[in-house]
């Protein structure tokens, strides 16, 4: 991606191990990553830095992978249109059905392989609906 920013990729992972994997996957792939533990701090740094696609499991310790996703999506008309994969180690029907309806993009039951983790992300960022303008005042300009 030489001259233009590197798209930036919030992972949320309480596994420290699992975490470490995905930044370092993700980062060879010339993405930017940003990686907390838990839900909150995903919502805060979600808020400073609006991702252009969040990555988080659906157990977390404090919030869990669902009510993230609902949280981003109500948050601010800003977070509204990230798109949202979720992992799981569930396969249960009604884990896939609760995560779309709160707003997931993807759904992916673990073990993923990461070719198509990677195929998601990159379908995702490429037919987002919504990108994010990084510099808000020269968007503006831009488009009057």
């Amino acid at each position: 991606m030489s001259g233009q920013q590197k798209q930036t990729i919030l992972i949320v992972e309480d596994y420290q191990d699992s975490r470490a994997m995905s930044v370092m996957l993700l980062e060879d792939l010339d993405y930017r990553v940003l990686a907390v533990g838990n839900g909150r701090e995903a919502l805060q740094l979600a808020i400073r830095e609006k991702p252009d696609l969040v990555l988080t499991d659906f157990n977390l310790p404090d919030i869990d992978g669902i009510t993230l996703t609902r949280c981003i999506r109500k948050l601010s008309q800003e977070l509204a249109g990230i798109p949202v994969i979720m992992i799981t180690a569930r396969e249960r029907e009604e884990v896939y059905e609760m995560a779309v309806a709160a707003g997931c993009n993807a759904v992916l039951t673990k073990p993923v392989s990461f070719s198509f983790l990677e195929d998601s992300i990159r379908t995702l960022l490429e037919h987002s609906m919504y990108r994010w303008p990084r510099d808000f005042e020269t968007e503006r300009r831009t488009l009057a």
